[in-house]
C-alpha cells in the first residue's frame, strides 16, 4: 500500500490554498483570510537531514515540517539545534498585526523527530530563545514527539510529549 499517497490526502502540506494576490488587512486577519493563513501552519510534510560529525542545526522549514528524519553519518552522540525563536516566528508567518500566529502561547504545533538508524543518540538543544522541556535525547531507531509553543516574538518552548521505538 502506498502510504505516501494516503498521507498526502490526510495530512496535506497546504490545507487551505490562498489565491494569488489575496492579502488580509487588519480587519480581515481575524476573519476568513486570517484563518486561511494560519491553518496552513498546521500542515505536515517529511524532510530528511544527514548527520555529519556531531551537530545538526535546523532551519525554520526543516523544524516546522512536522516530521524531521535524521539519517546516517554521525561519528558519535550528536546535537540537533533548533532555529532561534525569532526565526521560528518568522517562518510561521510573523508576529503581530498582519502576522499569522498569536504570540501569547496559544499557538502550538506537534513536531516529530526520527533518529533513523544513525547508531548514535541525538540530543535536542534550543537555539536562542527556545527552551527544551523534558527528555531531549532521541536514541537510534526512535521517534520523539515535541509540542512547539510560541510564547512571544523571541521566546518559544519545545516540550517532549513522548517517544516511540521503531
Amino acid at each position: 500500500m502506498n502510504f505516501n499517497f494516503l498521507r498526502s490526502i490526510f495530512r496535506p502540506a497546504v490545507i487551505f490554498p490562498i489565491p494569488a494576490g489575496l492579502a488580509g488587512d487588519k480587519t480581515g486577519m481575524w476573519g476568513l483570510v486570517g484563518l486561511m493563513q494560519n491553518v496552513n501552519n498546521y500542515g505536515q510534510t517529511m524532510q530528511s537531514a544527514a548527520t555529519s560529525g556531531t551537530n545538526i542545526t535546523l532551519i525554520g522549514s526543516q523544524m516546522l515540517c512536522g516530521h524531521m528524519q535524521v539519517n546516517t553519518g554521525a561519528s558519535g552522540g550528536f546535537t540537533i539545534t533548533t532555529p532561534s525563536a525569532g526565526d521560528l516566528v518568522a517562518a510561521l508567518g510573523g508576529p503581530g498585526p498582519g502576522g499569522t500566529i498569536p504570540l501569547d502561547g496559544t499557538f502550538q504545533k506537534v513536531l516529530n523527530f526520527v533518529n533513523n538508524n544513525v547508531g548514535q543518540t541525538g540530543t535536542m538543544t534550543g537555539g536562542s530563545g527556545v527552551t527544551v522541556v523534558g527528555t531531549a535525547t532521541i536514541a537510534t531507531d526512535t521517534k520523539r514527539s515535541f509540542v512547539l509553543r510560541i510564547l512571544g516574538s523571541s521566546t518559544a518552548s519545545l516540550t517532549n510529549v513522548g517517544s516511540l521505538s521503531l
